[in-house]
C-alpha cells in the first residue's frame, strides 16, 4: 500500500486498572496514499494462555464455568469455557497454561500441544490467546481446582463428555470463542472421534 503502514503518532493513557485503556492517534494511508489521522481506543489486557484438558481414557474434557463481566446484564452471566488466564510477568504461555490448569481445574499438566495463537478482538485489544490441548488422567489431579480466592474466582469445574462438547459446538451452543476454536480444531483433526461425537 502506498504511503507506508499505519503507525501511532500519539498515545494517551485514559485508564489503568484490571486493564489499561489508551487513546491512540493513528496515521494511516488511504487507497490513494494520502495520510489521515484516526483516533482509536485500545485495551491492553495482557496475553493469555488457554488449555483444554482431556482425559482420553474416560472421553471427557475439563472445562470451567465462571461469571464474566460482559455477561452481567444477561440472564446467565456464567460462561462455560476452557481454563486459562493472563500470563504473569516473565512467564511463558506454556508455564501459564500449566499454572492455570492447576489453579482452575486442579490438574497437573504434563505435555502440552500448541494449537497456535488467536487474536480475539484486534480492532480494540492487544490481547493474544495462546491455545493448547493436554491429555490428562485421574492421576494428574492435585487438588479440587476452583480458582484463586484473592482474585475473586469462584470457578465451577465441569467434566463434560467429549461427545456432548462436540455436539454443543455443532449446535451453536458453545458460546466462548476461544473454547470453540479449540473444539472445532479437534473436530477437524478427528483425534477424538472414538468418543462417539
Amino acid at each position: 500500500m502506498r504511503g507506508g503502514k499505519p503507525h501511532i503518532v500519539d498515545r494517551k493513557r485514559a485508564f489503568s486498572g484490571w486493564n489499561t485503556l489508551d487513546v491512540l492517534t493513528v496515521e494511516a494511508p488511504d487507497a490513494d496514499g494520502a495520510l489521515h489521522r484516526h483516533e482509536r481506543e485500545m485495551v491492553d489486557h495482557g496475553d493469555a494462555a488457554i488449555v483444554l484438558a482431556i482425559d482420553p481414557a474416560r472421553s471427557v474434557a475439563y472445562l470451567v464455568r465462571q461469571w464474566r463481566t460482559g455477561l452481567l446484564d444477561t440472564d446467565d452471566p456464567y460462561l462455560l469455557e476452557a481454563c486459562g488466564g493472563i500470563l504473569d510477568p516473565g512467564e511463558t504461555a506454556e508455564q501459564a497454561a500449566r499454572r492455570e490448569a492447576e489453579e482452575e481445574v486442579g490438574l497437573k499438566i504434563g505435555a502440552l500441544r500448541s494449537l497456535g495463537t488467536i487474536l480475539p478482538s484486534a480492532g480494540t485489544s492487544t490481547e493474544r490467546m495462546h491455545l493448547f490441548v493436554a491429555e490428562v488422567s485421574d492421576g494428574d489431579r492435585t487438588e479440587n481446582g476452583g480458582g484463586v480466592a484473592h482474585e475473586g474466582e469462584q470457578i465451577e469445574v465441569v467434566e463434560m463428555p467429549l461427545a456432548e462438547l462436540f455436539r454443543m459446538a455443532r449446535e451453536g451452543r458453545l458460546f466462548d470463542a476461544k473454547t470453540l476454536v479449540i473444539v472445532q480444531r479437534l473436530m477437524l483433526e478427528g483425534t477424538y472421534d472414538a468418543a462417539g461425537a
